[in-house]
Order: C-alpha cells, then sequence, then structure tokens
C-alpha cells in the first residue's frame, strides 16, 4: 500500500515538472543543481520585458556578486527590510566554488525568454536534507536575484512521506524541489540582502501576499566596476614573471631601506636640534627632510617618526621573509 502511494506521489511530481518546455541542466550533481528555464515557470521570472541575456559575466565577476549576498531568519517585519550587523553571507566559501562556473555558463546560454535556477542541497541525515533554491536574471544594468528555499530541512526520499501525511507534504521532499526549485515549500521566514545597500535600485516594503524581502535588484554593473580596480591590479601583479616580481620585491626593500635611512637621520636632528646649531659649516648635507621642518621640535612628531620607522622595518622583514620562502631551494 505504501509502494502505490509512493507511485503516485511520484506521478504527482512528474505531472507537475512537465507542464511547459523542459529546463536545461547546466549542472546536475546530489549537491547542487543549476539549470536555465523558461521565465513563466519562476514567479521572478514575470512581468517586465525580455531579459538581457545571455550575459557573459568573468568568474570573478559572479564571485563578487554572490559572495555579497546575505541571508538570515526573519526577526519581526520591519527587521526584514533592515540589514543588521552580522548578517551571514548567503553563500560560504564551498558553494561559491560550486556556483561560479555553472552560474556563469547558465548567463552565457540563457535567452531572453528564460532565468537561472540553482539549488544546494546539504544532507543532514539519512533521512533529511537542507536545501536553498533561488533563480538569477539581468535586464540591463540590474541583476535580480529571488530566493525561495532557504536552508530549508526536506525528506530525503519519498519512501519517508508517511501514508498520514497529507499530499500537500510530497512538496516537503528533495524530489519534489529538485523538480520545482522556484517554489517556496512549508513555512519559512527568511530575508535576503545585499552588503552593500547603496547599489540596491528600488525600496522594499511589506506585503501581506508577497514576499519582497526575499527578491532583490541590484545594479550589478556599477558594483562590479567599483570592485574591479584593485582586484584587476591584484591580478596584474600576480601575472608578473617570477624575476620581474622579485625584482620588484628587491626594489620597494631597496627604497624602504633608503627611507628608513632618511628617518632615521631625521630623527637626530629632532632628538638635538640645539647641537646642530653649533655643527660646523663643512658638515655632510642631510638626507632630504622626512618631515616638515616646521614642527621639527615637536615631540609628537618626534614620537610618529618613531612609529613609522618601526612600521617600515616590519615591512622589510616581511618582505624579506616573502622572498626567502619563495627562493628556489
Amino acid at each position: 500500500m505504501h509502494v502505490a502511494r509512493v507511485i503516485t506521489l511520484a506521478a504527482f511530481i512528474t505531472g507537475c515538472a512537465s507542464t511547459g518546455p523542459a529546463p536545461r541542466v547546466i549542472q546536475d550533481t546530489q549537491e547542487l543543481l543549476v539549470r536555465v528555464q523558461p521565465a513563466q515557470t519562476c514567479e521572478s521570472g514575470t512581468g517586465g520585458p525580455p531579459f538581457s541575456h545571455p550575459v557573459r559575466l568573468g568568474g570573478e565577476q559572479i564571485r563578487t556578486l554572490l559572495s555579497s549576498l546575505l541571508a538570515r531568519e526573519k526577526v519581526g517585519l520591519l527587521n526584514s527590510f533592515v540589514q543588521a550587523p552580522g548578517t551571514p553571507r548567503l553563500f560560504d566559501d564551498a558553494d561559491l566554488e560550486g556556483l561560479i562556473q555553472p552560474i556563469q555558463q547558465g548567463f552565457a546560454q540563457a535567452t531572453p525568454e528564460e532565468v537561472v535556477v540553482f539549488l544546494l542541497t546539504t544532507p543532514a541525515s539519512d533521512s533529511r536534507s537542507i536545501v536553498t533554491s533561488g533563480a538569477l536574471s539581468i535586464r540591463g544594468e540590474v541583476l535580480s536575484i529571488a530566493l525561495f528555499n532557504f536552508k530549508h530541512p526536506v525528506r530525503a526520499s519519498l519512501f519517508d512521506v508517511g501514508a498520514t501525511d497529507r499530499l500537500s507534504d510530497v512538496r516537503e521532499t528533495l524530489e519534489y524541489v529538485r523538480t520545482s526549485p522556484c517554489v517556496s515549500i512549508g513555512e519559512q521566514d527568511f530575508a535576503l540582502f545585499f552588503e552593500e545597500p547603496t547599489y540596491l535600485t528600488h525600496t522594499r516594503s511589506g506585503s501581506l501576499v508577497r514576499y519582497p524581502e526575499r527578491a532583490l535588484s541590484i545594479a550589478y554593473s556599477p558594483f562590479l566596476t567599483d570592485h574591479s580596480r584593485p582586484s584587476q591590479k591584484a591580478d596584474s601583479d600576480h601575472r608578473l614573471p617570477r624575476s620581474s616580481r622579485e625584482t620588484a620585491e628587491r626594489q620597494t626593500i631597496d627604497n624602504l631601506t633608503r627611507r628608513i635611512a632618511e628617518l632615521e637621520q631625521a630623527n637626530q636632528t629632532l632628538a638635538a636640534p640645539s647641537l646642530d646649531k653649533f655643527a660646523p659649516a663643512a658638515a655632510a648635507e642631510p638626507p632630504k627632510p622626512a618631515i616638515d621642518r616646521r614642527s621639527d621640535l615637536d615631540g609628537e612628531t618626534q614620537q610618529r617618526l618613531l612609529d613609522l620607522i618601526n612600521k617600515l622595518e616590519t615591512r622589510i622583514s616581511e618582505l624579506e621573509r616573502q622572498r626567502q620562502g619563495s627562493s628556489p631551494r
């Protein structure tokens, strides 16, 4: 009897999945499902002009965007729209490593009528799994993300559905979520945030019939432009040949060493200003002053100078250790 019920439930799930054009799978593993599917099959895709897909984004751009998403359980209606300090990231480092490439491929393959859908699955026990699912889309310079399930426990198998369970409990299974990741199942209260709210294109407000706290619209193009400059410089430095990097490090060390010598001599001048007045005229010309001469007698200036010397010495030691660690043995 229970086997017959499972077959009926499986047929119900298959029937739900057969409506409309079939999704196109990008990646399908036990832990991660990413696919592109018609926008009308996802709540996030209804209304508005066609999307700007296909869109080609770099892997680091995808990482920057996804790592800036935050999510937490709701605490009251007002707090659903207020980004509290310490709100955790939606995706941890392991999630990001798995998501970046398939999400990148999804945007590159999606049509203007399709969205990119993802489902993350984490086993919680032999009979339970934790699921997080959502959809991504791009219109112009705006990236939209809708989160449908957030760290929600489900039954790992249809066989875990009891004979007395309601038909609606079928949704509380992993098989159903894999078939319909754009459906929010069970009773969930969570809110989605962006790490830098200034890039959000609209202000969310409460609703009794919708879930605006579960969706974001992000001005992703300006965000990436503003956050690409440091990483591009780091990438450029990393791509330097080994000999060029060593030359640059050696030059940095030499410059810092010379600077410390100048600062130490300037510091000696500060420590004994009265003796300088009686120094022989033929004394060697001191190096270029390292500080403003108008404040030479300022004790605070001397202390800042000593602090700077200590910092430079520490930096030189770090660079020397880096060079020794990277030198061939």
